[in-house]
């Protein structure tokens, strides 16, 4: 190509110039010449191979797509990136324009040099890919925390940072320290990386120390300090070993200890956040050692593209974070192979995807897809100057001048940046939500599972043994009954004697006889079984071997009228019992259960995963492998539609039940294909068919939740048979909402999915339906709400409002979230009193306890009490409202079904979130000082909660949603090939201790004569802005009589 160009200046006028004797011979001479060197040329540049294309990007790219998504359909204005640069904090806008750098300061300088090496990364960048960065403007802040609020129904200001979270949308972008970090003397990654390649060759995995290593200052975060604590001491080895780094040691010392290519010496490294996010993940991930991960709340550019139990090992956070940390040593001493495995994903995606070129592709792509979002033309601001090479080192010296010659690029501009790839589909996104949560969710089960004592685990086997018995039993006796169906004696504890005889065997049916040779196959490996238990257990097996082999004397007993004590019997032999029958007092007949023994379960106790993990439903896991069918009984005929009516109006919140809706609606309805795809993220599907439930379990919910949902489900179907139509849902489990609506706008609407939960928030779509815990939560021994409702208006009885400690009372779990830490600072201590009592709860201790001070229906002595999220919404908000106490409601973000029609200082007091202990004192003091403003306000909010959320008003709730969603559905709802029945039999007669006991305690025992309550019509957009109004004023004026407090 140089040849070429050489050649083409060549021309007749030149050539004239330069030699004017020349004539016609030598102009021909000089023409041939110049045409072979054309044409020479020419051959050369078509013989050169065309170059390869450039490779894709890591995976973690796609979410530059995602993080930009909020101004994709708008875009962004100039009055935006102004607004950005006017918010509070220490930050600098970014101009380029034809390819050179100015820079404006906003807010104060940047900590350290932070501002300084970023702009230094950007002008590499610029010399990396002359010419190809466009002109743009952006806005960077230079803190640990993002600051841009998702939410606020608004478009949010464009702010580049270099965190993000899920609360936030600040744009991720290339730390600092990529070009080094001179005031803790660490290397610009590009060096660095190499020096801990190094030191992971010199010291293998094997050879390492055998526990967990963190250093750095524990000063700056609540998990920091509680991450001490796991240290190794006198009483405990917790496997970790911390370190608290003094740098201000090190930098007099000459940073002789610092040295990060000299700390992967342990098997395990710890991540753990500060205050913010932290830049050294990436030298931990480097090191090939398993990353143990603590709670990350805030993620970098390329850290999205981690996964769980491939890259690291997930830690939660809180009290509980020194027993995870030794488990997961634990599991990788023992599990070598699998722990190195982790290990070295980590440190090869670290050393192959984020290399100093990917990050320079990665700042490239990012602010390319950003220009084109601007809807004007980037000028450069007045404040603002330009920033060169020369500029900035002119004034460096030492360390700073050192690194940036070390990062320089020499600005040959040769090389294509990686080819950027498509953004994420929803399908996709929900899938990998769904992979992470589960694998943070399996180890948590492997966790728990290794902390149970092997005298608890005794119980759920002797249980299974003693199902396997009456089983076997069931079994002999039917085919006994079957042989000989005559009982000897009478009358209600009759007692049915079969005698099954050798000589008896030849008059068997052939079906009875390869029954039992099938059962005496099976015995074998339930002896092994249980004998690996305990000698009591291999005694047992013994008994029920005996009890088939030779089907002797077999006894049953009669099933019981009243429901709480009814035993499960057989339903082969329960047609020979002999029964007294007792007409039914009501016009309506009450229901009943008849518990039949279904065939033997094959349950996994292992720990391992799957339906039958201590941490998931027993109960439904049984219900679901059982093969046997429903009975089909009913009290009798649906009530008549038309002649059972109800005149009184549903509460107001049942309006939101148009409003979860109102997405598919617009769309058109649903969709087999929508459904479908919410499949990636749900616990579970239900498809009702004539008044029948079936189910289809994908992944077990935590604890009983999907059980309790479901058994909540068929009470609907008792309560109202015949009114609950066809129809096919997914029913997703978690604490959090998931459906992020900023996925399915516009064209995407046609594949948004209908996922139901237990709430939501402004920036999701999933459709909220009741808890489980209306129906009871016993595995904290919460009871069904209609019992637990009467003991709440019973304790509020019993200690008037006046009579009340006059503080605000809060008792719970702090460690599932940083909110919720720092509403333990609110506490009173020797120095300060904010008027806030504060309770840590230790579920585990109340549970060995017997929950004797956990009773809700006794905490109803104080005059305040607070409700605060955890990692997300918490069914306590019910229990904490319907006390006749003031509800100081720490600002939340996500809602259940019936909390949109609370009112701010009607129903509760709205408390600042950024500023809790202040604004908890405030209320106090208020209310001490309007007590009957205050003593209104509780009583308002517990008139609330026992009028309009009863159980009633919940299944009512229940029918009219599905009612609505089912008109939704543009397919006719059939059974899945894996769905199972589930009925109340199958449910009930499985369950045991205080599951029964709460499913008995809450179960439907007639049909409603009456319908339902007559469901509200929609809100119209004016109603809404006016209730959203409403709100925030409410919120605003308290916050108004805060201020003026503070400064009287």
């Amino acid at each position: 190509m140089e040849t070429t160009a050489k050649v083409g200046r060549l021309t007749r006028s030149s050539l004239t110039a330069s030699c004017p004797a020349v004539n016609g011979g030598v102009v021909v001479f000089f023409a041939a010449v110049v045409a072979g060197a054309l044409v020479s040329a020419s051959w050369m540049s078509s013989a050169t191979p065309t170059p390869p294309p450039p490779p894709s990007c890591p995976a973690y790219f796609r979410w530059i797509h995602e993080d930009l998504r909020p101004w994709r359909a708008t875009g962004i204005t100039r009055e935006a990136v102004d607004g950005a640069a006017r918010r509070h904090g220490p930050k600098f806008r970014v101009t380029v324009v034809a390819g050179r750098l100015h820079v404006a300061l906003h807010g104060g300088r940047c900590f350290q040099t932070r501002d300084v090496f970023t702009q230094w990364g950007i002008l590499q960048l610029l010399r990396r890919y002359p010419g190809r960065v466009p002109d743009l403007d952006l806005v960077f802040d230079c803190q640990d925390l993002p600051v841009v609020d998702a939410g606020g129904g608004h478009t949010p200001s464009p702010m580049f940072g270099y965190c993000g979270s899920e609360r936030t949308v600040d744009i991720a972008f290339p730390d600092w320290s990529f070009w080094g970090w001179p005031e803790l003397n660490i290397k610009p990654w590009e060096a660095l990386r190499g020096e801990i390649a190094e030191g992971n060759a010199a010291v293998k995995w094997t050879g390492r120390a055998p526990y967990a290593y963190w250093k750095g200052n524990p000063t700056v975060g609540a998990d920091r300090w509680n991450l001490v604590r796991c240290n190794a001491s006198g009483k405990r080895d917790w496997n970790a070993r911390i370190y608290a780094q003094d740098w201000r040691k090190e930098v007099r010392e000459g940073f002789r200890e610092s040295d990060l290519a000299k700390q992967c010496t342990h098997r395990y490294k710890i991540y753990i956040e500060g205050r913010g996010w932290s830049v050294s993940e990436k030298y931990i991930l480097a090191c090939e050692s398993v990353a143990l991960i603590v709670r990350p709340r805030y993620h970098d550019f390329f850290s999205r593209g981690l996964m769980p139990l491939q890259h690291y090992w997930p830690i939660p956070g809180g009290r509980g974070m020194c027993r995870s940390i030794k488990f997961a040593v634990d599991w990788g001493n023992a599990h070598t192979d699998k722990a190195q495995e982790i290990a070295g994903n980590a440190t090869k995606f670290i050393q192959e995807d984020l290399t100093t070129a990917r990050v320079y592709d990665y700042m490239f792509h990012l602010l390319t897809e950003y220009a084109k979002l601007l809807k004007y033309r980037p000028t450069v601001p007045d404040s603002a100057v330009e920033v060169t090479v020369e500029s900035i080192l002119h004034r460096r010296r030492g360390r700073e001048r050192q690194f940036m010659v070390d990062t320089m690029v020499d600005g040959s501009g040769t090389g294509e940046p990686c080819e950027l790839p498509p953004p994420f589909s929803s399908d996709e996104l929900q899938t990998l939500w769904r992979r992470q949560l589960d694998a943070s969710r399996q180890v948590e089960m492997w966790e728990k599972h290794d902390r149970i004592p092997m005298s608890r685990l005794a119980v759920p086997v002797q249980r299974l043994a003693s199902r396997v018995q009456r089983d076997l039993i069931h079994i002999a006796v039917a085919f006994c009954a079957a042989e000989n169906p005559e009982p000897r004696g009478g009358g209600k504890d009759s007692v049915l004697i079969a005698v099954c005889t050798q000589d008896d065997r030849r008059q068997r049916p052939p079906e009875m006889a390869i029954a039992v040779a099938d059962v005496r196959q099976s015995m074998p490996k339930l002896v092994a079984v249980l004998s690996r238990t305990s000698a009591a257990f291999l005694f047992v097996s013994v008994v029920v071997v005996g009890l088939v082999s030779s089907a002797r004397w077999i006894t049953r007993t009669t099933l019981q009228a009243s429901l709480p004590g009814a035993t499960a019997i057989p339903a082969a032999v329960a047609a020979t019992a002999t029964r007294r029958r007792i007409p039914p007092a009501a016009p309506r007949p009450t229901y009943s259960i008849s518990c039949s023994a279904p065939p033997l379960p094959t349950l996994n106790l292992s720990g391992g995963g799957g339906g039958g993990t201590p941490e998931s439903s027993q109960t439904l896991a049984l219900a679901l492998s059982s093969s046997s069918s429903c009975r089909r009984s009913s009290p009798g005929p649906p009530p008549n539609a038309t002649a059972s009516t109800n005149s009184s109006s549903c509460p107001s919140y049942f309006r939101f039940i148009h409003e979860d809706l109102r997405p598919w609606r617009d769309a058109g309805g649903v969709t087999r294909a929508m459904l479908g795809r919410a499949r990636a993220t749900a616990s579970f599907r239900l498809v009702v068919l004539g008044g029948r439930a079936f189910v289809e379990r994908f992944r077990p919910a935590f604890q009983t939740r999907d059980l309790f949902t479901i058994w909540g489900v068929l009470q609907l179907l008792r309560r109202y048979p015949g009114r609950v139509p066809d129809l096919d849902l997914m029913f997703d489990c978690a604490d959090w909402p998931v459906v992020r609506t900023h996925l399915y706008r516009g064209k995407h609407a046609a594949f948004m999915p209908p996922l139901f939960g237990y709430c939501g928030d402004d920036r999701t779509l999933d459709i909220v339906f009741p808890d489980w815990s209306f129906w009871g939560w016993p595995e904290i021994n919460i009871k069904p709400w209609d019992a637990l409702r009467k003991d709440l208006k019973d304790g509020n009885s019993r200690v008037r409002w006046l009579n009340r400690e006059p503080y605000a009372y809060w008792k719970g779990n702090p460690a599932v979230a940083v909110t919720r830490q720092e509403l333990i600072k609110c506490n009173v201590s020797n120095t300060k009193d904010w008027n806030a009592r504060i309770y840590k709860q230790d579920w585990f201790r109340e549970s060995k306890a017997g929950y004797k001070d956990s009773n809700l229906g006794s905490q109803c002595i104080h005059r305040y009490k607070i409700y605060i999220e955890g990692s997300a919404w918490s069914v306590s908000q019910k229990y904490i409202l319907a006390c006749d106490s003031m509800t100081l409601l720490v600002t939340p973000k996500y809602y259940d079904f019936f909390s949109r029609s609370l009112m701010p200082i009607q129903h509760y007091w709205p408390v600042q979130n950024d500023d809790k202990c202040g604004s908890i004192k405030y209320a106090v003091d208020w209310g001490n000082s309007h007590k009957q403003l205050a003593q209104r306000i509780g009583k308002q909010a517990s008139d609330f909660i026992q009028e309009e959320v009863n159980m009633a008003h919940v299944y009512d709730y229940m029918l009219h949603l599905l009612t609505e969603y089912a008109k939704l559905l543009r397919f006719k709802p059939i059974k899945p090939p894996e769905a199972v029945e589930i009925c109340l039999e199958s449910l009930a007669c499985q369950a045991e201790g205080l599951e029964k006991k709460f499913f008995m305690e809450s179960m439907v025992k007639s049909a409603h004569d009456a319908g339902p309550c007559d469901l509200p019509p929609p809100f119209n957009p004016q109603e809404l802005t006016l209730l959203k109004r409403r709100k925030e004023n409410s919120i605003k004026q308290v916050e108004t009589w805060e201020r003026r407090s503070r400064r009287a």
